[in-house]
């Protein structure tokens, strides 16, 4: 496919999703492929690509706002990450707020997987055979050897991954989707893996599933349902399109799985307490998901692994309806029997926070602090807590240790930047907004907020400074992408 065609496919998909028009004006920037003689593509390279493209995703993919799905996954694919033997390889992985069901892995170790995905899956194990079989493709190099095998062709190649990401958003059954399912076709044609690439990457992320406590046969056992369940969709899930499965795939997955002995998976009970806030979240009325997780107790849910999760999504349900005494009495009874979760604890001081009752909501939010220190999602909250409390240099003081000590994110620094101004810190706002935009993937807006504080003439001198350091990192950054 010419270059010319990538670049007009794009942007007919930029105009063809709303979602992607408030970027569209944004100059479409592929990183620099190198020289056509080099051999060999390094994980540096690889990495500077990935750097690149994910910029480009974030600007124009809807990324997830829910503090404790991001921690979640992170933290799941971290420890799958520990058994896929690349010490020399870094994994981000982030949350697609999409319902259609889509995973991929981009150069450089970036796996993005959407939440509709995890909402189709129904077990812990299930969701990481997914992650755990994009690792694998980042951990063989599979992404990188097909540039490096394209080098005349790596441009185009790394326009198509952004292509079929873009797509990969959209749900098959709505309508923009179903207008330009003949370019979803030519784009999956260049972008599929070997059959050799597949089977790698199933066969290594059955080891590596089984090697982290999980079910390895959460990778068939999900392949088979899904489609099973899509077998006769006129589109199907992306995640097909990409990595198509068949009866025989299936059953060597099967066949392989089975030669790891794992009798009791160490499957974590956040997963289902993830997927209960998720349906809770897409109800169309609160009433519908209290009717259904009363239906699957009253069906016995109670009685097995799924209960926690399942009183856990009612008491959430009710917390929406405004029932907040029999969700504070339901969540009181889960800590109780099960654990002071972080997901209780954030849930119990929602219903404070709902009630205006802010001080008994930071009081919770700091007893889970003492309990998970470090925790993301409790920085996150209680650092918003503190902001309406008016207490912005408390909660300055609270995100900057957490970013000091575990790094940052993009919602981090926005947080912190909110905290720095209303405390009347001005430079420090700004630099943690630059710091904001640039993990955002938007880089003019980022060097907008730098240039501010370098030319406030009544700016701190070390402010300044590092404004204009940050400043001149970035644009480098820029340049080597115009080369």
């Amino acid at each position: 496919m010419p270059l010319h065609r990538v670049l007009i496919l794009l942007l007919a998909i930029l105009l063809a999703f709303p979602s992607a028009m408030a970027v569209a004006e944004d100059p479409l920037r592929l990183p620099d492929l190198g020289s056509p003689a080099s051999e060999t593509l390094s994980v540096a390279e690889e990495r500077r690509m990935g750097q690149q493209l994910i910029r480009q995703v974030r600007l124009r993919v809807p990324m997830t706002d829910d503090p404790e799905l991001r921690e979640y996954i992170q933290d799941l694919g971290q420890r799958l990450v520990s058994h896929a033997n690349t010490p020399d390889m870094t994994y981000e992985f982030f949350v697609v707020d999409s319902p259609a069901i889509n995973a991929f892995a981009m150069p450089g170790g970036y796996i993005g997987i959407n939440r509709g995905l995890i909402e189709r899956t129904q077990s812990e194990s299930e969701l990481a055979a997914v992650m755990a079989h994009e690792i694998a493709h980042v951990s063989q190099r599979h992404i990188a050897r097909r540039l490096d095998d394209s080098r005349g062709g790596g441009l185009q190649t790394l326009g198509i991954i952004l292509a079929a990401i873009l797509m990969g958003t959209q749900d098959a059954d709505l309508g923009s989707a179903a207008a330009i399912g003949g370019m979803a076709g030519s784009i999956q044609e260049q972008l599929n893996y070997s059959r050799a690439h597949e089977r790698e990457a199933d066969n290594i992320g059955i080891r590596i599933l089984a090697d982290a406590g999980l079910d390895p046969e959460g990778m068939p056992r999900f392949f088979e349902r899904l489609a099973e369940a899509t077998r006769y969709q006129q589109r199907p899930p992306e995640f097909l399109s990409t990595h198509p499965v068949t009866e025989s795939r299936i059953a060597e997955s099967r066949s392989r799985a089975r030669s790891y002995s794992n009798a009791s998976p160490d499957e974590s009970p956040t997963y289902g307490l993830i997927r209960a806030r998720l349906l809770v979240q897409r109800a169309n009325e609160p009433r519908d998901a209290i009717r259904h997780f009363q239906a699957e107790l009253d069906n016995g849910a109670d009685d097995d692994n799924r209960g926690f999760a399942t009183r856990f999504g009612l008491a959430l349900a009710k917390i929406e309806d405004e029932q907040f005494e029999e969700a504070r009495e339901a969540l009181e009874t889960l800590m109780a029997e099960d654990s002071e979760r972080t997901a209780y604890l954030v849930a119990l001081a929602r219903i404070h926070s709902r009630q205006d009752d802010l001080e008994t909501a930071l009081e919770t939010l700091e007893l889970g602090l003492d309990l998970f220190p470090g925790s993301y999602t409790l920085t996150l909250h209680n650092a918003r807590i503190l902001l309406r409390l008016d207490r912005p240099m408390d909660a300055r003081q609270l995100v900057r240790r957490h970013i000091q000590r575990h790094g940052g994110d993009a919602h981090l620094h926005r947080l912190h930047a909110e905290a720095a101004s209303a405390a009347g810190l001005s430079e420090e706002a700004g630099l943690a907004m630059g710091e904001h935009y640039y993990l955002s993937g938007n880089l003019p807006l980022a060097l907008d907020q730098l240039d501010r504080v370098a030319n406030a003439s009544d700016a701190d001198i070390n402010h300044r400074s590092r404004a204009v350091s940050r400043r001149q990192d970035i644009q480098r950054e820029l340049e080597r992408e115009r080369r």
